[in-house]
C-alpha cells in the first residue's frame, strides 16, 4: 500500500483547481477538452465573453454553452477533504509518538480526538483544547488499524468513482464524435443539394440567354417574345438580390409560388362592388344593404383576400387603374374592422397606392414616393414569410418599388389587402 503522505499528495492534486490552487468549488467541466475548474475561477478567467473562451490548462477554444457541472468531481472533493482532514491526520497523529510539539517543544504524548491530532501536555492545558476529549497517544494507537481500514475503503471508493467517471467520459466522447459525424454528413448533403440547385439555375439561365440571342436574329415581329424572356431574367436577378447575404447559399434563386387570390365578400365595405368571380373591385355610388357581421369593414372602404398566409413565399399581381384612389398590399388577419382604421404598419397594414395623382408607399410619416418614370399599370406583391418581408414590384418592368419588414406580424396569417374609392378599380390577375 502506498505511504499516507503519497496518498495525501495524490488526492490533493486530483481535488485541486489549476487556477486558484485550492479545492474545487462548484466544479465545471469543459466538454471540448475534459478539463475542470471552479465556476468562479473560470468565470473570472474567461472574462465577459458570452460565446467562447480558451481553456486555462490546454488553451483550446470552447463554447461557454457547453460547460457542464461536474457533480461526480464535487463528490470526490468532499471525500478527499474528509480523507485529508480526518483519516490521514489520524494516522499521522499516531505515528507522531516520539516527536516533539513544534510550539512548546514538549513530547507529543497525548491525542486530541476533537482535533484528531497529537498534542503535548502544555497544549492540553491551553484554551485551544479546553473541554476537548484528550487520551494518551498509546490508547489512540489502538484505533489506527481500524482507521487505516477506513482510509483504504475510502481510497478504493474514490478509485471506483474515478473509474466510473472515466467510463462515463469515454461514452460521452463516443456520442459526441458520432454526433459530429452526423452533422458533417448533413452539411455535405445540404451543400450537394444547394450546388445541384445552383447548377440547374445557371444552366436554365444559360439556355434562356442562348434562346434570346437566337430570337434576336429573327424578324422584328417576334421580338415581343424576347422582351418576355428578358423580363423573366430580370425577375431571377431581382429575387436573388432580395435574399439576405447571409443566406445566399440557400438557394440563390428563391422560388415564389403563385397565389390564387380571391376577394372575401364578408370583409368588403358596403360601398365596394365585387365581381361574381371575386377578382375585381370598384367603388359604388351608394352603400349596399349587407349584413353587419364582425368581419366587415364599416368605415374604411377596405376588403381582404379570402386566403391568408403565415408561411412560405407567395406572390400575386393586381391590375391598377390610372384614376381614383387605391391601395394594394397585405394586412393582419386581426386588423380592426370597425371604426376609422389608420393606413399604417402600426395598424397591421403594409401597402402602396395612388392618391393626389402620386404613387406612394403607405409608410407614415413620409409616405415615400415610389420610383416610377410613368404610370403604373400592374403591381406584383411578393410575400416572403421566410424572410419576414413584403416587396412590391412593377410587374411590367420588374422594377422594385418598395419593401416593408413585417417580422413582428408573423405568427398570424397575413391576407391580401385592397382599398378603392371614387373612380378607382382593381383586378386580381388570374
Amino acid at each position: 500500500m502506498a505511504a499516507p503522505g503519497t496518498t495525501v499528495h495524490e488526492l490533493c492534486e486530483e481535488a485541486t483547481c489549476s487556477i486558484c490552487l485550492d479545492y474545487f468549488m462548484d466544479p465545471l467541466m469543459v466538454a471540448e477538452c475534459g478539463h475542470n475548474f471552479c465556476r468562479a475561477c473560470l468565470s473570472q478567467y474567461s472574462g465577459e465573453s458570452d460565446v467562447q473562451a480558451s481553456c486555462p490548462q490546454c488553451r483550446g477554444t470552447f463554447q461557454k454553452r457547453n460547460l457542464r457541472p461536474n457533480r461526480q468531481l464535487a463528490n470526490f472533493v468532499e471525500i478527499a477533504r474528509k480523507l485529508i482532514g480526518q483519516g490521514v491526520q489520524r494516522t499521522e497523529g499516531v505515528e507522531g509518538k516520539g516527536q516533539v510539539c513544534e510550539k512548546h517543544q514538549e513530547p507529543l504524548k497525548l491525542f486530541c480526538r476533537d482535533h484528531e491530532a497529537p498534542i503535548c501536555v502544555v497544549c492540553d492545558r491551553a484554551k485551544e483544547h479546553k473541554d476537548h476529549q484528550v487520551v494518551p497517544l498509546e490508547e489512540a494507537s489502538y484505533r489506527a488499524p481500524a482507521n487505516m481500514k477506513l482510509t483504504e475503503k475510502e481510497r478504493q471508493r474514490t478509485v471506483d468513482l474515478f473509474r466510473q467517471l472515466h467510463q462515463f467520459l469515454a461514452i460521452q466522447e463516443e456520442l459526441l464524435l458520432a454526433q459530429m459525424d452526423e452533422v458533417k454528413q448533413g452539411i455535405a448533403k445540404k451543400r450537394e443539394e444547394h450546388m445541384a440547385v445552383l447548377t440547374w439555375e445557371i444552366s436554365s439561365l444559360e439556355s434562356l440567354i442562348q434562346e434570346l440571342e437566337e430570337k434576336c436574329q429573327q424578324p422584328a415581329g417576334e421580338l415581343v417574345q424576347v422582351r418576355r424572356g428578358l423580363r423573366q431574367i430580370l425577375w431571377y436577378v431581382e429575387v436573388m438580390l432580395l435574399v439576405d447575404p447571409a443566406c445566399r447559399l440557400f438557394p440563390l434563386f428563391t422560388r415564389f409560388s403563385t397565389a390564387n387570390v380571391t376577394l372575401d365578400p364578408i370583409t368588403a365595405h358596403p360601398q365596394l362592388i365585387l365581381s361574381k368571380d371575386c377578382k375585381s373591385i370598384s367603388w359604388g355610388v351608394s352603400c349596399q344593404d349587407l349584413p353587419k357581421n364582425p368581419e366587415r369593414f364599416d368605415v374604411r372602404p377596405f376588403v381582404l383576400g379570402r386566403e391568408g398566409f403565415a408561411a412560405g413565399r407567395h406572390f400575386w399581381e393586381v391590375t391598377v387603374g390610372r384614376e381614383g384612389i387605391w391601395a394594394v398590399g397585405v394586412a393582419r388577419k386581426s386588423v380592426r374592422r370597425k371604426g376609422p382604421v389608420e393606413f399604417a404598419p402600426d395598424e397591421g397594414i403594409w401597402a402602396v397606392g395612388r392618391w393626389n395623382g402620386q404613387y406612394r408607399s403607405i409608410d407614415p410619416p413620409l409616405d415615400p414616393l415610389l420610383p416610377l418614370s410613368g404610370d403604373l399599370r400592374r403591381i406584383r406583391v411578393n410575400l416572403n414569410c421566410a424572410e419576414s418581408q413584403v416587396c412590391f414590384f412593377n410587374a411590367d418592368t420588374g422594377d422594385h418599388l418598395y419593401t416593408f419588414p413585417v417580422g413582428s406580424s408573423f405568427g398570424e396569417a397575413l391576407h391580401p389587402y385592397f382599398y378603392v374609392i371614387k373612380n378607382a378599380q382593381l383586378r386580381i390577375c388570374p
